[in-house]
């Protein structure tokens, strides 16, 4: 069946969600990439007749389409259209890759592994005074800002992660540029921003809405999430981070190791 019928494409976008109508469109033809609805090699239509078909703009279809092809998913060529990219490595039959495996126990190499085997995408920064939850937690006054970060991490062209933060720093480098480019655990160190503590928790949770659309996942499903909370040397809370992480990409292992009973001896 033509995933770009009328018939298919009708209800893809909804303008009665907060998402914007790039983002939506992008996570439809994502899923109709990674499912081989469309396959390797096969063009898509044109700009202007996606927009005819969708109701939309050029502009839009443009926002939509250049992600794709900047994570691999797409070839455009001026003059001879788009067509999904062949070979996409690390695959199993249904085009998703293999969960990462990391260890739990080893939180700052696990998050070292998960920057080398993954590519990052920013969603947004802004300094900003943030809501009264995460004032308590900083200890924060009504009219400190700090800075907040959203982005999601890729593997092998698939979401990964949905990461969002609020880091305390003044630091000039811990910028909108240097977070789209990399490890937030590289720029720490960069930045000088050093924690004498780290404390983490693992949950499942329900994913929302735009969490849900960047992850390619339905609204309501599980998520692994991962709540990490770093603090400076004055028992200080510098950094606040939240991950939800799809559950088929990632695994958390732990080795326990049982020593047996010594016998009993006397005195």
């Amino acid at each position: 069946m033509d995933p770009f019928t009328a018939q298919s494409l009708k209800g893809v976008l909804r303008r009665d969600l907060r998402a914007p109508l790039y983002h939506q469109l992008q996570a439809f033809l994502r899923g109709l990439i990674e499912r081989g609805e469309i396959a390797d090699g096969e063009r898509l239509p044109r700009e202007e007749e996606l927009a005819r078909c969708m109701g939309i703009s050029r502009v839009t279809v443009r926002q939509a389409l250049q992600p794709l092809a900047d994570e691999g998913l797409l070839v455009r060529q001026r003059g001879r259209g788009t067509r999904v990219r062949g070979g996409r490595p690390g695959s199993g039959g249904h085009g998703i890759p293999m969960p990462l495996k990391v260890p739990l126990g080893e939180l700052m190499h696990s998050l070292d592994i998960l920057a080398d085997h993954t590519r990052v995408r920013l969603l947004g920064w802004e300094r900003a005074v943030p809501p009264a939850p995460v004032r308590a937690a900083f200890g924060s006054g009504a009219d400190e800002a700090l800075v907040r970060c959203v982005r999601v991490r890729y593997r092998h062209g698939h979401p990964f992660g949905y990461y969002a933060s609020w880091t305390r720093t003044d630091h000039p480098d811990f910028d909108a540029d240097n977070l789209a480019r990399g490890s937030r655990i590289a720029l720490f160190r960069r930045c000088g921003i050093g924690f004498s503590q780290v404390r983490q928790s693992v949950s499942a949770q329900r994913v929302g809405a735009l969490p849900a659309m960047h992850l390619q996942m339905a609204p309501g499903q599980a998520v692994l999430t991962l709540e990490r909370r770093a603090y400076g040397r004055d028992r200080q809370l510098l950094d606040l981070l939240e991950i939800q992480y799809r559950p088929d990409q990632l695994r958390y292992q732990m080795r326990l190791d049982h020593e047996p009973d010594l016998p009993e001896t006397s005195a």
